[in-house]
């Protein structure tokens, strides 16, 4: 599930609303987390991207938090906060995936191209 990449912050809420939530890995979850002034906020990805950024976290890849500063310092287009932190989250699983590294799922993501560009390859 990759969302439309030329998505405001309203559509990408509503992409989130409309994925299919019998499946409770689709559903949108908000976790809040601080910005470079401190301040809460919220990000809201599908539960299954969480579970991939848990799994990063646990295995000591990264540092969610500082994705999150990152990503609001450095922002792309009108993409939402949120936005930006799923792409790269669907990134870093497509490499792991092309290169044959460990990741979070045995199941490529959706829109996953086995023969990406490196320069792609955050």
């Amino acid at each position: 599930m990759l969302p439309c990449l030329d998505m405001n912050h309203i559509e990408f809420m509503r992409f989130l609303n409309a994925q299919d939530n019998t499946d409770t890995r689709n559903k949108p979850v908000t976790r809040l987390y601080k910005n470079s002034q401190s301040a809460d906020v919220m990000i809201h990805l599908p539960q299954c991207y969480w579970e991939i950024a848990d799994w990063l976290e646990a295995r000591g890849d990264i540092d969610f938090g500082h994705w999150v500063i990152h990503c609001e310092q450095t922002p792309f287009e009108d993409w939402s906060l949120s936005q930006l932190l799923m792409y790269w989250l669907w990134l870093d699983l497509c490499r792991r995936h092309r290169y044959g590294e460990p990741a979070a799922t045995a199941v490529p993501p959706e829109g996953y191209e086995p023969y990406g560009e490196r320069a792609n390859d955050g």
